[in-house]
């Protein structure tokens, strides 16, 4: 027998509920399940673009507002000097050292892939 994803996901709602329950009612044991079936729970729930943002968006910030010579990426402070950055349109929509979605182009296309990996399941 084997269950849709959401039979899985109401199974786990159900579980944390229960759990919740006995783990206000003092019991250590079902504390901890508790935190496992949240845990397990926000896993098969699908991504939200407001979570790929806080983990993945980044910013190219300017290295000198007067002059032209390069970025760098405002998550992890990487220094990019070629010259076609200096163009904000030619800018690469990820960053090379750390990978972070710098464009809403880059946030959909990660979109995309966590969609399609969720869909594999």
């Amino acid at each position: 027998m084997s269950m849709t994803r959401e039979e899985i996901i109401k199974s786990y709602e159900d579980a944390v509920v229960a759990s919740g329950l006995a783990a206000a009612a003092g019991n250590e044991e079902a504390a901890k399940s508790y935190e496992l079936f949240k845990a397990g729970l926000s896993a098969l729930r699908p991504v939200s673009r407001e979570r790929v943002e806080k983990v993945w968006r980044g910013e190219w910030m300017a290295l000198d507002e007067c002059s032209n010579e390069g970025v760098y990426c405002k998550r992890c402070k990487k220094k990019v000097y070629r010259i076609e950055y200096a163009n904000e349109k030619m800018r690469s929509p990820f960053c090379p050292a750390c990978g972070a979605a710098q464009t809403d182009e880059a946030v959909e296309i990660t979109m995309r892939r966590l969609e399609a990996l969720n869909e594999k399941d």
